[in-house]
This record gives C-alpha cells, structure tokens and sequence, in this order.
C-alpha cells in the first residue's frame, strides 16, 4: 500500500497542529470522516469510489503512522451527529439525516445519547421514477443519477444545449451549480424545472424512509441544500404529499446549519465519545 493513500490526512492533520503551535504529542484521539462505505468498529474503509480506495485499513494505517488513536466513520453520520446537536430546539429521536451534494446518502440516529446510529444508508441507488430519467433509452437509473448535483449539472447541461438562445448556451460546458441556481432564481424555466425534477424525486425517496423509520425531525445538509431554493421546496413538498399524514405531522425539515464544518465538527465528537469508553 502505497503512503501516498492517506498520507494527506496525516499531512493536513499536521498543518493544522502547526497553525495552533500544537504537535501530534498534544493529541489524545483524531476523528476521520470519509465519503464511502466504512466498517468503523474495525476501521477499514470497505469502498470509497471518490478516492479510489478498497479494503483500506485506514485506522490501523494512521494510528501506526501518528501514534494516537483513531476513529473512522462515514462523512455522512459524522455530519448528521453534529446537524443533530445543532438544532435549535435541542435533539431529537430518532433522526434522519439526508445528504445531497455530488452524491445522495443518508443517517438514521436512533438515540444520540447513546450515540446508536442505526446505519449509514446508501440510497444513491434505489430506483428513480422511470419518467425522471434524463435518458428514456436506459435500463435503469438510481436517485443518485438523478437528483444529485452532479446530476442537475448533466440535465441542465443537456437541455440548455438544445436551446441555442437560453442565456447560458454559449458556456454551456462551464457552467456550474451555482450558475443553474441563478438562472432559477431570474426565472429562467429550464432551470426552474431541472432543479424541481430532481427535487421532487429526492422527495419521493424521503417520503419511503419517513414511513419506513417514523422520524422526529429531517435534517437535509450537502451542497445542493440552499433554504428556499427551488430544489429543497420541491423536495419538501412532494416528501410531505407521499408521507402517511401522522407521519408528516410530527416530522419537520432543518436545513443544515453548519455547511462544511458539519463532518469535522461530527467526526471529532464522535471520536471523543468512543475513546473516552462507556459512561461508568
């Protein structure tokens, strides 16, 4: 295994220590989240397609080469334990959390006192509705295809193209999210309708896993949530039309409130948790 894996967590790790006049004799315990699929009580990352990693014993690695103790753990259950503790009326129970950035992902917390995360939930890949595919001639499309950002950008791409005098035509292949947003927000109808689709089948998917585990909040972080945008009120919209009603009622929606800080601030904690040991 080459270094060069995970060496740039050791390294930022130390840039950071060094800003604070701080070095890894100061640190008692160091928190790592990862966009992927991780077995946390063994340590291993089992599958992270952003970085390429498979079967990586990731904790082992890094405890060897910092010479403290090290907790893993999904970026998506990391930002939802701080998402949790940062609402403004307190914690609630159970929790589900939904992340909507590159790709779609989701956390289920059943008792944050007792830090029981029910599972990391990779719904990228359930079903979409056949009518939301961007490409009617494919076998199959999975939400993650569908209503992420990475698949907002393919859409609107895809449909500004066709339209030589849309305002964005001439850079289509430069624009970005940011672009898409501000065209929606001017009433530009393509943008307004690509941001909805993919908002309402994102809805639809929250709507199964209300029903599924009768939350008592909804808390939608990542880089596509914006509060108020065209995407998260199609979301909540159709969520809150396919949810069982008693359901609806007692589940409200938070927009993340710690943007990116949500994983560091969630992994240190849950870091701090675990090695401290059982409460005695």
């Amino acid at each position: 295994m080459a270094s060069g894996e995970f060496g740039c967590i050791a390294e930022a790790g130390g840039k950071a220590l060094g800003m604070a006049d701080l070095t890894w004799r100061n640190v008692i315990g160091m928190g790592v989240a990862i966009a992927g699929v991780v077995d946390s009580s063994a340590g291993v990352v089992l599958r992270s397609g952003n970085l390429g990693w498979q079967e990586l014993p990731l904790e082992a690695e890094l405890h060897r080469r910092l010479g403290v103790p090290v907790v893993i753990l999904n970026d998506v259950s990391a930002s939802a334990v701080a998402e949790l503790a940062a609402l403004p009326g307190g914690s609630v129970s159970p929790w589900l959390y939904v992340s909507v950035g590159t790709g779609v992902a989701a956390c289920v917390i059943l008792d944050p006192v007792e830090e029981r995360l029910g599972c990391v939930l990779d719904i990228g890949d359930t079903p979409a509705p056949v009518e939301s595919w961007h490409c009617q001639r494919q076998e199959y499309a999975g939400l993650e295809s569908v209503a992420s950002g990475s698949a907002i950008m393919r859409a609107a791409r895809t449909r500004i193209t066709a339209d030589p005098s849309h305002s964005l035509n001439a850079r289509v292949a430069t624009i970005t999210g940011k672009d898409v947003v501000d065209a929606a927000s001017q009433g530009d109808p393509i943008s307004l309708e690509v941001l909805a689709t993919a908002g309402r089948v994102c809805g639809r998917a929250i709507a199964s896993l209300v029903n599924i585990f009768t939350p008592a909040g909804v808390g939608l972080g990542g880089g596509v949530i914006a509060p108020g945008s065209p995407y998260v009120e199609a979301l909540i919209d159709e969520a809150q039309s396919a949810m069982i009603p008693w359901k609806r009622d007692r589940a409200p929606f938070y927009c993340a409130r710690l943007g990116e800080q949500a994983g560091v601030i969630g992994a240190s904690e849950l870091a701090k948790r675990r090695l401290a040991g059982p409460p005695v």
